[in-house]
């Protein structure tokens, strides 16, 4: 009997050693960065909406594991959406690991390489950010998609700011002028070129000069609501309303036609300022129709901001309110979430 019993005991310990060396092996099997992905949204998915601590554990552990894989296999594109979502997070360290390691199968990529430059600046990775600004620069621009030119020049004015050299930050404006001009040169049509031109302008402090970019970009490109958004913005904020509103109404249609990432909260925001500011420059009486127009604006406003709709509830409750006792229009019930904001 005790001979037979230590036969089983022996048996045991073989196949937990078994089960042991087959999980190794599974642990050991490379994982393809498109499905890590998907595995990590589930994880950030449970971080962000309900502060769950043992999920950022598990999503620490599973970038640990995919990090350290002896061999990686995905395309570019897929290092690069990994870490677009990564960087949504806030997670700007992970989306750099995850840029260096698709770096090393598709070391001249460009949109690796810009991404690197655009996170890498967020998370205090200036030394390898120099590095692959270095290797960015030696890849022909005919070869560069929009993201190699919008995101130099970002990392371009990272370097502007924390520089204590004026030859420094007077070669860097110099090589944002130049970029900016390389960009339209090879997108002749795209909004990012002119958008990202006028940013330049903005930041050396040269406003007519953003200005006529951005009018020179509604002149030339059929569908660019970014630029228009801005146009309208800064006419606005000059008191030259009318010229805003048509802008404003461009603004509008063009973001309908595309996915362009365009503010369209503040669109309307903007539209029923205009609206309110125009009334009030002709001095006119404001009748219900117009009134109902404002309150639409608003509503819709408030709606597409969403969880950033409280940095500007204060002004479309005191703006509504002045209205109604202006024009004795009260706020119709469809407008429901106007409604809710005048209510306090």
């Amino acid at each position: 009997m005790a001979a037979e019993q230590e036969i089983t005991i022996d048996l045991g310990e073989e196949e937990i050693a078994a089960e042991e060396e087959n999980d190794r092996k599974e642990y050991k099997v490379n994982l393809p960065v498109s499905k890590v992905n998907a595995m990590a949204q589930t994880f950030l998915g449970y971080i962000y909406r309900m502060d769950d601590e043992e999920a950022r554990q598990d999503l620490y552990e599973l970038m640990e594991r995919f990090i350290g894989q002896e061999q990686q296999s995905g395309s570019a594109d897929d290092f690069h959406n990994f870490a677009v979502e990564l960087a949504r997070k806030d997670e700007y360290g992970l989306a750099c690991q995850v840029l260096e390691c698709g770096l090393k199968l598709f070391p001249k990529n460009v949109d690796l390489l810009s991404d690197y430059l655009q996170y890498g600046i967020s998370c205090d990775k200036g030394e390898e950010c120099k590095k692959y600004y270095k290797r960015l620069l030696k890849i022909p621009k005919r070869r560069w998609t929009w993201r190699g030119f919008a995101f130099l020049v970002d990392y371009l004015q990272y370097i502007i700011d924390r520089s204590d050299s004026e030859k420094e930050m007077d070669a860097k404006e110099q090589e944002m002028l130049q970029i900016v001009a390389d960009f339209r040169k090879h997108f002749p049509y795209s909004e990012e070129s002119y958008r990202t031109e006028a940013n330049v302008y903005r930041v050396l402090n040269m406003p007519d000069q953003e200005l006529e970019i951005l009018k020179a970009a509604l002149d030339q490109v059929q569908v660019a609501p970014k630029c228009a958004l801005r146009y309208a913005d800064i006419l606005f904020e000059r008191g030259r309303y009318s010229e805003a509103a048509e802008a404003i109404k461009r603004g509008i249609s063009d973001a309908t036609q595309t996915q362009s990432s365009v503010n369209e909260g503040y669109i309307y925001y903007l539209s029923a300022l205009c609206k309110i500011a125009i009334a009030q420059k002709q001095g006119a009486p404001m009748d219900e129709v117009a009134a109902n127009e404002i309150y639409s604006d608003f509503n819709i406003a408030l709606n597409k901001f969403r969880d950033t709709r409280s940095g500007y509830s204060e002004v479309i409750r005191t703006k509504t309110n002045t209205m109604i006792n202006k024009t004795g229009v009260e706020v119709d019930a469809k407008y429901d979430l106007l409604c809710e904001c005048i209510a306090g």
